[in-house]
């Protein structure tokens, strides 16, 4: 079974977005996937001032509609984060979620995460200059999420859907196994310089430690000046084995910004097989799940 993982820059143009993530979509099923994952933040990636003013409800949402109407046409399931305005009613102020939405092939929508942890880091503006990330509390704009969703069932097997700075944090991963878990999936827009030193690290020691695939999507690029992504989208098997990935971006001294003739805009592919055999013998020939203590510790979720 193949799947594919996508990257491309997204910028402030919802309706450039689209298209950019339509075509990928095309190319994904043309080449066999049944699931395509797009990044996080796929339908904008825009100044913090103008992440609300863009945000849509999921019923009004011109780019997650779409991208509903791209994944019938090309009877492909789609993963991808996107911005979510929340109900206003709730009182939440100007922020939005950071939803990871799953579509079927009929164009249906079968699952909505909401990202648990967002990116607030300890760290001065001046530290990741070089990464091109200036955001550093994404809290002042986004709406923590409250749950961890069950995985859901696609031709490629039972996948948990988390995102991006989720990486991290190894417990929601863990929880999503034993909840019947065979691929984890991290729609993600790293930093430059956090993408150089923890990208591949982590994505590996999830998929190691779970015994399951990981599907990593990945925005690259320029956005505006001043807020980059580092890229390297990519697919790992139970055993940490890369088995596709995409290029890194390199952010030059001097560079005036990137163009639409950019491969970075156009977008790009990674794809691979799930192979549930090598998934069934990792995790026989080295029961993690068995050998958990559980006498001594545990993972629980909470009812909140």
């Amino acid at each position: 079974m193949l799947v594919a993982v996508a990257q491309l820059c997204s910028s402030p143009s919802i309706s450039r977005n689209l298209s950019v993530c339509r075509r990928l979509v095309e190319r994904a099923a043309k080449a066999g996937a049944k699931l395509v994952y797009l990044p996080e933040a796929a339908d904008y990636i825009a100044p913090s001032t103008q992440v609300y003013d863009l945000a849509s409800a999921l019923d009004k949402h011109i780019f997650l509609n779409g991208l509903r109407e791209q994944a019938k046409l090309n009877c492909i399931w789609v993963g991808v984060g996107i911005h979510e305005r929340p109900d206003p009613n709730l009182g939440l102020g100007n922020r939005v979620y950071n939803t990871h939405v799953m579509i079927d092939s009929e164009g249906d929508i079968k699952r909505r995460y909401e990202k648990l942890h967002l990116f607030d880091v300890g760290c001065t503006l001046a530290d990741l200059k070089d990464s091109g990330g200036p955001t550093l509390l994404e809290s002042r704009t986004t709406i923590p999420g409250s749950r961890i969703v069950r995985p859901v069932l696609t031709p490629a097997g039972n996948v948990g859907l988390l995102t991006c700075y989720d990486i991290r944090f190894p417990e929601p991963s863990l929880l999503l196994l034993e909840q019947g878990a065979q691929i984890l999936t991290y729609p993600s827009a790293f930093t430059i310089k956090t993408g150089k030193a923890h990208w591949e690290t982590l994505l590996r020691a999830r998929a190691i430690e779970t015994q399951s695939y990981v599907l990593a999507s990945a925005q690259v690029g320029e956005h505006f000046p001043g807020r980059a992504s580092y890229g390297r989208a990519m697919i790992i098997d139970p055993w940490g084995t890369i088995l596709a990935q995409c290029k890194e971006f390199e952010m030059t001294s001097g560079e005036e910004g990137v163009t639409e003739t950019d491969e970075s805009l156009q977008g790009e592919l990674a794809i691979a097989e799930i192979d549930f055999e090598l998934l069934t013998r990792v995790r026989k020939e080295m029961p993690l799940v068995n050998q958990r203590r559980r006498d001594i510790y545990s993972l629980q979720e909470s009812d909140v």
